[in-house]
């Protein structure tokens, strides 16, 4: 999975884009866990993946994500993005595309999900998230009561990876969900 995985990195570096796994695959591979949920982010543009994969089953999604079909195996993939006016507490309204991935990462729910692999397989951490993942807890990118106004989902979330990844909420969390419950 990991070479198909850096395969992919590299034909996004080698026609001159950027690109790296980020999210659950990659915390996951520093916890020594299983994972086949692959999350690529890069600043190559959904028509522009497409072309890029002409070859292989490319799905363009309504919120401008990606999925692609590569030997088998199912990536989702994101352009580096802001997302903006969330109206129904889950769905940003808004999506603006960007070409800076610390960007990109400051729009996800919790620093575990931030940390990256490059195409050389080295591991990319620009917000800390290795170091929550030490420290056995879970914290949130931005303020955890704007990640759950935003979206909802995100305390369920928080809740799964606490229980099944046996990570502590940290306190901010904790209270964002009893104030965010409703």
């Amino acid at each position: 999975m990991r070479d198909i995985l850096l395969e992919i990195l590299k034909i996004f570096d080698d026609h001159g884009y950027s690109a790296y796994a980020v999210g659950g695959y990659v915390r996951d591979y520093l916890l020594n866990i299983e994972s086949n949920d692959i999350d690529i982010t890069t600043n190559a543009k959904p028509k522009e993946i497409k072309d890029l994969f002409k070859s292989e089953k490319v799905e363009i999604g309504d919120y401008g994500e990606t999925t692609l079909y590569y030997k088998k195996v199912r990536f989702e993939i994101t352009t580096f993005r802001v997302e903006n006016n969330y109206g129904d507490n889950r769905h940003p309204k808004e999506i603006q595309y960007v070409n800076d991935l610390k960007t990109d990462l400051l729009r996800r729910d919790f620093k575990i999900n931030t940390i990256c692999i490059d195409k050389d397989g080295n591991i990319v951490d620009l917000l800390n998230g290795e170091k929550d993942l030490k420290d056995k807890i879970i914290s949130p990118v931005r303020d955890a009561d704007t990640e759950f106004k935003e979206d909802a989902l995100r305390i369920l979330r928080a809740i799964r990876f606490s229980v099944n990844l046996k990570l502590e909420l940290n306190d901010e969390i904790k209270e964002s969900i009893i104030n965010n419950k409703d």
